[in-house]
């Protein structure tokens, strides 16, 4: 199938970051408040006209961001990954963990879209924000942040058209024991913190079918991409601790601004 939706179901306006743009969103963020400064994009703008009237031949500044939780590097890989497990029909349902507002998950609806037999899409969010994390987790995020709601996301997906999810709502700990699906295919698990994602691994790992993949939002490996988007650190340590006796090995893969890894289970 092909994957022009992507650009047509999400809003892809670039914009860039500027240095002074990630020290005041760093303030910010310490001070509670929930703003983003971008002033990059219209200093971009004057820049590039001042470039073009004094004739210097130059090429126009490129964005560095695309997408508010995601960018389309991101969406691609996530289209292809998915995709293929779904093509060689690898057994078992799909599942997310942490889907905030359904934007990724639309995406992985759509795909199902387009493969039979038909799966089931399961999502898990506790509807309540983000739980606490501890000092591997960084700052970036704090308890109750990224609070949506389950008509948001079912809004999402009537948007498109697209069939409904199974929603449990719920923190992973209540819900991911007795309600994941039997068999799993393909498994996004973007809970942010260290202990969301220790135990979201915990419960999908075994139910993974063999050729399953799983993707892991916010991981990044400093020694494989040094300078790749790396303020969940707790993603990377609760992956290595659990795979220490474990024979898969997380891939980091190329994901422009922001950073995700997958591994496939044997």
């Amino acid at each position: 199938m092909d994957n022009f939706f992507i650009i047509d179901y999400f809003d892809w306006q670039p914009q860039r970051r500027s240095v002074v743009d990630r020290f005041v969103n760093r303030c910010l963020r310490k001070a509670g408040i929930p703003m983003q400064l971008a002033s990059a994009a219209a200093f971009d703008a004057l820049i590039n006209r001042l470039r073009s009237r004094s004739g210097v031949a130059s090429e126009p500044l490129a964005a560095i961001f695309s997408g508010s939780m995601t960018n389309v590097e991101q969406r691609m890989n996530m289209f292809h990954l998915i995709d293929q497990v779904l093509a060689y029909g690898v057994l078992g349902d799909v599942v997310e963990l942490g889907c905030y507002q359904g934007r990724s998950a639309a995406l992985f609806g759509r795909v199902m879209m387009g493969h039979k037999p038909q799966r089931k899409l399961h999502l898990y969010d506790s509807f309540a924000g983000l739980p606490g994390g501890d000092i591997s987790d960084g700052n970036v995020f704090k308890a109750g942040g990224l609070c949506t709601s389950e008509e948001v996301v079912r809004a999402n997906f009537r948007r498109y058209g697209l069939p409904e999810p199974v929603i449990h709502k719920g923190w992973f700990n209540e819900t991911l024991p007795d309600a994941l699906p039997e068999r799993i295919a393909f498994a996004h698990l973007d809970g942010d913190f260290y202990e969301s994602i220790k135990v979201s691994l915990e419960h999908v790992y075994p139910r993974l079918s063999c050729g399953a993949i799983c993707l892991l939002d916010d991981y990044n490996d400093p020694a494989v991409n040094p300078g790749g988007w790396n303020l969940l650190p707790g993603v990377k340590k609760a992956c290595d601790e659990f795979f220490l006796d474990k024979p898969e090995h997380v891939v980091p893969i190329y994901s422009g601004g922001y950073s995700h890894a997958f591994f496939r289970k044997f």
